[in-house]
């Protein structure tokens, strides 16, 4: 975690003494969790210095891969990733070292369907989260998967910097007021030191090519959900995958409701890629993960970019470095205050 007032560490200096630190704390889980587990090289772009005042904190978002999406059929989901690299008994402490080592304040998962094991782990080390299954999951009673359990999304903060003040949700609706397989979960949360109020949202819109215009749908929908939801002095982060890249209508309703914090950090541009996977069809390289913000209320001070395309080998994803099909993305921010 990042303290109030804090500087914010260097590139290098987060990166390692988050991983070693994450290590260190999970051979306390697992004995033998060791430096064999290592994860994808990654830097911080858009540095920007932290003013004196307005609390800094860390926000990860992951589509954290379903296992029973992994089990149901790796060869059709994942042609080339070595079966070992799928097991559950290898990705939950590669997910974990993932979530521990760039010392989130808040962590943000989507297709989460072990949400029990991360909430007795996290736990340990100072979280506590909610979790609401996705309507009509896919990992429910897929072959292979022995514990059968919905997939859905999960929120988690850690407790030396918020406080919970309410849990809401919605299954989202077409302009049809048609319910959608599309579920926004909120926690609405007050910082520590001040009890300001802070409205972290988490949805993962549907996937699909023949699915735009449900995805733009959701989108707005999701835009009422936050509007009646969040108050005026609210800072709101959303942590998202939409399932569509950013020049599809969803995103684009979206962004004239929000900033997004990697287009800030990274100057206009987008990661390269948020998911890279290979699939009997061919290779699938998207950006579906976005982290969006109100500008009002945040400056963005730097964001986790991609790593390059030789770090991430020819497996593509999931690989031993990455435990999901997704990469996270990391944002640092800080709070604008009144007087700056």
């Amino acid at each position: 975690m990042i303290a109030p007032g804090q500087v914010v560490p260097e590139r290098s200096e987060m990166t390692v003494y988050g991983s070693y630190a994450a290590i260190r704390s999970l051979q306390t889980i697992k004995p033998t969790f060791n430096e064999g587990y290592l994860l994808l090289t990654r830097r911080f772009e858009g540095r920007v210095k932290p003013k004196p005042e307005g609390q800094v904190f860390r926000v990860m978002q992951w589509n954290m891969l379903a296992q029973g999406l992994t089990e149901s059929n790796p060869r059709k989901n994942f042609s080339k990733t070595p079966p070992r690299w799928l097991e559950w008994e290898t990705r939950r402490y590669l997910l974990l070292l993932e979530m521990l080592s760039y010392l989130p304040d808040v962590i943000i998962l989507q297709e989460c369907d072990r949400f029990e094991f991360f909430d007795t782990k996290l736990r340990e080390f100072g979280y506590k989260g909610k979790f609401k299954e996705r309507p009509f999951s896919p990992c429910v009673d897929m072959p292979g998967d022995e514990e059968g359990q919905p997939d859905g999304c999960a929120i988690f903060y850690h407790t030396e910097r918020f406080n919970l003040v309410e849990c809401v949700h919605r299954q989202l609706v077409n302009q049809m007021q048609h319910s959608t397989s599309t579920l926004a979960l909120g926690l609405k949360l007050e910082f520590v030191e001040d009890n300001h109020p802070v409205f972290i949202v988490n949805t993962h819109l549907k996937g699909g090519p023949k699915t735009e215009q449900t995805r733009y749908e959701a989108s707005i929908d999701l835009s009422n959900f936050v509007s009646e939801h969040a108050g005026p002095q609210d800072i709101v982060i959303i942590g998202a995958d939409l399932c569509e890249n950013p020049s599809q209508r969803g995103y684009d309703h979206l962004i004239t409701k929000f900033k997004d914090a990697y287009s800030f950090a990274l100057e206009g541009k987008h990661p390269a890629f948020t998911t890279w996977r290979l699939r009997p069809q061919g290779e699938e390289k998207y950006t579906n993960d976005c982290i969006l913000y109100t500008d009002q209320k945040l400056r963005v001070l730097q964001a986790l970019d991609c790593p390059s395309d030789a770090v991430v080998g020819e497996y593509k994803l999931p690989s031993r470095f990455c435990g999901s099909d997704h990469i996270s993305l990391v944002c640092d921010f800080q709070r604008i205050m009144e007087r700056d």
